[in-house]
């Protein structure tokens, strides 16, 4: 399988290069994960698997995530390539600097609905927020010490949000700094509820040796929500042409 850069998944998934010493400030090291997220145009696919609270497996599903990401922009689609059902079922995600998040659900040759942010997609643990990783940009980020995870070292981040109305107030991330990767990851609501956590379970080394990337990671929530998910294929040089996102131009209505 060929290696690439993946920055999406609540930030789970950003490689930025492996350090050499612990970063001295949050500042210092918050600015090497958003750089890590940059990137002309990757693909993603990956195999998902859901839990349900009653033990229930829906059939499992494969998707495929087009990226682009720069300083002043982020842009995602989230398309199903199985079940059959859900096949032409697709997510438009976009946020700009200064801006909310901007979330489109679309089928094939449909009218475009807009979509809560904080909505799951394809009833998974996925959340389109989370995925652009908007914690990274908010001013009040802190080290709070350190912490294992899955027998690895890793250094705590506390990030907390800027507006008093986010849905989601505090991110909490134990990043492993050698390898340059957030092995696991908590979000709170405003009441510090845990709303769900994301946890790296096997980690691949990159060819050139510059950093890691989470291979197999799960996402669980209170609801007792389980998904599993497993990168099986991607492109770090995925050509994004003009009408890639075309679709977030377009008129849409409410869900």
């Amino acid at each position: 399988m060929k290696h690439f850069v993946l920055c999406l998944l609540l930030g789970c998934l950003c490689v930025p290069p492996a350090y050499a010493a612990e970063p001295e400030t949050a500042a210092s090291l918050v600015a090497l994960m958003r750089q890590a997220q940059y990137s002309q145009g990757f693909e993603a696919r990956m195999n998902v698997f859901v839990t349900k609270a009653n033990g229930a497996h829906p059939a499992p599903m494969k998707i495929a995530v087009i990226g682009q990401f720069s300083a002043a922009r982020q842009r995602l689609l989230v398309r199903a390539i199985a079940p059959e059902a859900l096949r032409e079922t697709s997510f438009a995600i976009a946020k700009q600097a200064n801006r909310g998040i901007k979330t489109v659900k679309y089928r094939a040759g449909g009218e475009l609905i807009g979509t809560d942010a904080q909505a799951r997609l394809f009833d998974t643990g996925l959340v389109a927020w989370d995925m652009l990783n908007p914690w990274w940009e908010w001013a009040s980020q802190s080290l709070e010490g350190k912490d294992r995870v899955g027998g690895r070292e890793c250094l705590k981040m506390r990030s907390r949000a800027d507006e008093q109305d986010s849905p989601v107030r505090e991110v909490e991330s134990c990043i492993d700094v050698q390898a340059g990767l957030a092995l696991r990851t908590r979000l709170f609501d405003g009441g510090h509820n845990l709303l769900r956590t994301i946890t790296v379970e096997k980690v691949l080394r990159k060819h050139d040796g510059s950093g890691s990337l989470a291979k197999k990671l799960n996402i669980t929530g209170p609801a007792k929500l389980r998904t599993d998910i497993e990168v099986y294929a991607g492109d770090e040089e995925y050509l994004v042409s003009d009408e890639t996102f075309a679709v977030l131009d377009r008129p849409m209505r409410a869900e």
